[in-house]
């Protein structure tokens, strides 16, 4: 049986173990409210994007770019492909991580060729010790999610396919699902868009079609850069959400942490008491019987 010595040190370490697992819970909880802020600030500009492309598709239906409208059956394997994977930089945060790199996993499997875009030093790692085709030049840690991080890495797709190294581009993450969940892994085909996500139906339709603009140089151009644009808003709700959903993973997981923590010490308080107590008693037995040995011997 452990000493009432060790079992102290015993609680003060699980003691300072649960102040780091509280402060982890906190700092979380903040940086995922901060997020959330930051994404709800700047949603109307890219609804306002989504809305005006629907516009012109409205007004000129035989627009083409070469963002959009290409013949690809998602039911049919193979195919060049890039895979923007976005995890976190650390663990800790449940099942977080390993939850996104098996749907990204099985998206692989789908996949004739393909390059993997990871954004996140734990998705790195675990591609990169499992020889995947890895970008080796796409190097972006999971850090806090800003615009700036969304263009960049849209800018790095959008090279890439110009030039021709794949025909379509798929992101893999994690959808925010609220505070009491964990979020769900998924993926979404970046590009090519699907066409019918902008052609507006029935009185929509007559609504935008009613007012004209006239687009400088043409509208094919402009169509193509307010496409650019929106598909940095797509890229950052995607880092938004899995940055989110990271968070609240480790909230849960520390919140969890905290409450094992807490049943421990009671665990070991009560063990220590119960050691304490058996050693007062058995001091007090021995002193009790060494009176009554000496009142023998004086009689």
């Amino acid at each position: 049986m452990a000493s009432t010595k060790a079992i102290k040190n015993r609680i003060h370490s699980v003691g300072d173990t649960q102040k780091i697992t509280n402060a982890m819970y906190l700092i979380s909880s903040t940086k995922m409210r901060k997020a959330r802020r930051e994404a709800e600030d700047t949603k109307p500009y890219f609804d306002l994007l989504r809305r005006e492309i629907r516009r012109m598709f409205a007004v000129g239906t035989d627009l083409s770019s070469r963002y959009y409208d290409a013949d690809v059956d998602e039911n049919v394997a193979g195919g060049r492909n890039a895979i923007l994977v976005i995890t976190g930089d650390k663990g800790l945060a449940g099942a977080y991580n390993q939850n996104v790199l098996k749907e990204t996993q099985a998206l692989i499997d789908r996949s004739g060729e393909y390059r993997l875009y990871v954004v996140g030093d734990y998705g790195w790692r675990y591609f990169k010790s499992r020889g995947a085709n890895v970008c080796e030049t796409f190097t972006h840690s999971m850090h806090e999610p800003s615009l700036a991080m969304a263009r960049d890495i849209t800018m790095e797709l959008l090279d890439d396919f110009d030039r021709g190294d794949f025909d379509r581009i798929y992101v893999c993450y994690t959808e925010y699902g609220g505070s009491m969940s964990a979020g769900e892994p998924m993926h979404d085909r970046l590009i090519p868009f699907d066409r019918d996500d902008f052609v507006p139906q029935g009185e929509e339709t007559d609504k935008d079609a009613s007012t004209v603009f006239e687009y400088e140089p043409d509208v094919e151009t402009v169509l193509e850069r307010i496409i650019q644009s929106y598909m940095v808003g797509y890229v950052y709700s995607a880092l938004v959400n899995s940055y989110s959903s990271e968070q609240n993973a480790r909230m849960m997981a520390m919140d969890s942490a905290n409450d094992n923590a807490s049943d421990l010490l009671d665990a070991l308080e009560k063990q220590y008491n119960h050691l304490r107590q058996n050693a007062i008693t058995q001091e007090i037995t021995e002193i009790s019987s060494g009176a009554r040995s000496l009142n023998s011997k004086g009689k």
